[in-house]
């Protein structure tokens, strides 16, 4: 088949576009041909196309606006207009226009809006609402790849989706990011030298591209508490302009000593050896890709319910969940536990032993078997 995958933004660490690029290798290596197509490169560090994929056909798609929705809207036209009759497949990574199918890892936008409903006055939410009804709502064919149960759930009630069109995709880990061993072979010991990291300091692990979602100001407030710990940031870097609120928290609380700012990483499985916990309290993350890929690696987990992917920690029985309405105080007595050194190695092996499922890594082989309609709809989520 002739494939169109279509993305707003491609940089280099974000989840969703991870999985659209490792879908669209494994469609290739399947023997179909598929172009990527998108709004922009976005990235701190100067990010090129061939950085990122330098091995697929990306088609960048200029798109100039004054606003992100307005952004959205002109290439959810263009791409429309760009692969009318030549594809046997549009896929959105995003929420667009004529999906054939969407690999959704949003939350609904009129879900959200339910509980402020002023906010569907303004341009941006009436914008995205327009384009998530184009896929959601009742007149819609498109087939719709979700993550979690709870995200299905709350399409169905706002736009009494047609159960038939949707389809529940297992994680969308890659095997080959699961290596406990570093946990045990030198690895971590290697990595925690290079790092200046000596075997009396408790390392922390936050991994985010957006800092506030992901809840790194709580973190920041967290490390008032525990002076013996340290904060190891991946992702966002000390120049990224989203991380100036948390630098500044960071200088009035005085932990900023204890923070290491390290951007971009493409050695995430050493640097989740190398720490002690991975801390995630997210105020909003559909999977959060980075807690289950922490717990295949024996990494212990503090996280929220407001990630989707906490059920996986709680599962293993890899760390500690905090519940929803989130309260400091809670997240302070979970990491308090999590200094306990015998408590953590049970949680490390026990994520470990975990990762051994192969339904875990089965999320893209599922993903890519959706999009060219092998499997038939009684497999689908009735």
């Amino acid at each position: 088949m002739r494939v169109a995958f279509a993305i707003v933004s491609l940089f280099r660490g974000g989840g969703l576009q991870r999985d659209c690029l490792g879908i669209a290798r494994l469609l290739r290596a399947r023997g179909h041909a598929v172009t990527v197509f998108t709004a922009r490169i976005s990235s701190t560090d100067e990010t090129t196309i061939g950085e990122i994929a330098a091995d697929l056909d990306v088609e960048v798609v200029k798109c100039d606006a004054w606003t992100n929705h307005g952004r959205n809207l002109r290439f959810a036209a263009a791409v429309a207009e760009l692969t009318r009759g030549r594809f046997d497949r549009l896929v959105g990574f995003d929420k667009l226009i004529c999906l054939d199918v969407l690999y959704c890892a949003d939350p609904s936008i009129r879900f959200r809006l339910r509980s402020n409903p002023f906010q569907g006055l303004l341009p941006r939410y009436r914008a995205l609402a327009r384009l998530e009804k184009n896929s959601f709502g009742a007149k819609a064919t498109t087939r719709l790849l979700l993550l979690n149960e709870r995200q299905a759930s709350e399409y169905r009630q706002v736009w009494s989706t047609d159960a038939e069109r949707l389809f529940l995709v297992p994680p969308t880990i890659s095997l080959a990011r699961r290596q406990p061993a570093f946990r045990h072979d030198g690895t971590r010991e290697r990595v925690r030298g290079a790092l200046a990291i000596d075997d009396s300091i408790w390392s922390w692990l936050s991994i985010c591209m957006q800092p506030h979602n992901k809840g790194l100001d709580r973190v920041v407030d967290a490390l008032a508490a525990f002076p013996k710990a340290r904060l190891l940031v991946v992702g966002a870097n000390a120049a990224d302009k989203r991380a100036a609120a948390c630098l500044r928290r960071a200088q009035n609380l005085d932990v900023n000593e204890r923070i290491t700012w390290l951007g971009y990483r493409s050695d995430l499985g050493e640097l989740m050896a190398a720490s002690d916990v991975l801390v995630h309290p997210a105020r909003l993350e559909t999977t959060g890709s980075v807690i289950l890929e922490a717990v295949i690696n024996g990494l212990p987990v503090v996280t929220t319910t407001a990630c989707g992917y906490s059920r996986h920690v709680e599962t293993a029985q890899a760390g500690i969940v905090v519940a929803e309405p989130f309260r400091q105080d809670d997240f302070l007595s979970a990491l308090t536990k999590a200094q306990d050194n015998l408590v953590l190695r049970q949680w490390s092996a026990a994520g470990a032993a975990y990762g051994a499922q192969d339904y875990l890594y089965s999320g893209w082989s599922r993903a890519a078997d959706l999009i060219i309609g092998d499997l038939p709809p009684a497999t689908n989520m009735r």
